[in-house]
């Protein structure tokens, strides 16, 4: 079972009928949200934890979940306002203009881990809510009481907007790698917080810290990932890209996905991860991220939609 945390948001996605004129499509967001619902449409056990409106926008976010099959047990429900996200595509990187009047994601308590799951392998979380507050300082307590053999997965996925400390922020991730097993970033993650992305130096980082498994995302270059036992750099799908929203978010759930499905939620696995099943792996990654850049919004794939991940692990893998 996969815990996953982080803000759900109504992403407002511009679009321009026939004649020039600007709207904006509602389109479910939010990094975790996307990552949990991700999680169950390709077959993984998971569960979301966050606070969810009963607003009209809040039923929407439930109903995509339960569709999914991801566990709602921890979800707190609320009268408060769904946070909404303008997305601005007039740069290199998509921006969000955030409107949160009830201070949600600022404000939200996780529940007490006596009413998580007993079978949890992996927490995991990452992107805002690591950075706001108060929230930040009870997601990173609640990580520290967990029991040792569950998991921590972390995706940075930055939000500058979000960052109002940035030597904190950079030193709460910092203490947070030294428990992850699993870390993703971007690029533009690494570029943000350090002043630059060199990958190797990032990579030695995250090494020293003990993760066990470290991906660092490199846009229409692939990916470069590297455990204990290996490093492989993968190449990325020829794909025709319609928006590049929750591209980040369902290579994480790819990725994870790809692990659950083969038994590799421990330490042991992810230290050992090497050859055509760390290519595998990453080949998940990268094919459901390949899809939601089919998409307007980030949309999550189903199973079917993946099919091929699954017998990869035996197929030559387009590796660099």
């Amino acid at each position: 079972m996969i815990v996953c945390c982080g803000e759900a948001l109504m992403d407002l996605v511009p679009t321009t009928d026939g004649d020039g004129a600007l709207s904006f499509r509602p389109v479910l967001g939010g990094s975790f949200f996307n990552i949990a619902l991700g999680l169950g449409r390709l077959g993984s056990e998971s569960v979301y934890l966050w606070e969810l409106s009963d607003d009209t926008f809040g039923r929407m976010f439930k109903a995509a979940l339960d569709d999914a099959g991801v566990g709602l047990d921890l979800i707190a429900a609320s009268r408060r306002a769904t946070p909404v996200s303008v997305v601005d595509f007039s740069g290199a990187e998509p921006r969000y203009q955030i409107a949160d009047p009830d201070d949600v994601m600022r404000t939200f308590a996780p529940p007490d881990l006596d009413r998580w799951p007993k079978n949890m392998k992996m927490f995991l979380t990452g992107s805002a809510v690591l950075a706001l507050e108060p929230v930040g300082s009870r997601v990173e307590a609640l990580i520290a009481e967990l029991p040792d053999d569950v998991l921590l997965a972390l995706d940075y996925n930055v939000r500058p907007p979000a960052v109002g400390d940035l030597g904190a922020y950079r030193a709460r991730l910092e203490r947070l790698n030294r428990r992850a097993a699993v870390v993703k970033a971007s690029e533009a993650d690494l570029q943000f917080l350090y002043g630059e992305a060199d990958a190797e130096a990032h990579l030695d980082r995250f090494g020293e810290a003990g993760v066990s498994l470290a991906v660092i995302t490199l846009g229409a270059r692939g990916a470069v990932a590297r455990t204990p036992a290996a490093q492989r750099t993968a190449a990325a799908p020829a794909v025709e890209v319609i928006d590049v929203v929750g591209a980040g978010d369902g290579f994480t759930a790819g990725l994870i996905d790809a692990l659950a499905e083969r038994n590799g939620l421990s330490r042991s696995y992810l230290d050992q991860l090497a050859g055509n099943r760390l290519d595998a792996a990453l080949a998940e990654a990268q094919e459901v991220a390949a899809s939601v850049c089919r998409s307007v919004g980030a949309r999550m794939p189903w199973r079917s939609e993946v099919a091929r991940s699954r017998e990869i692990v035996n197929e030559p893998v387009r590796i660099s």
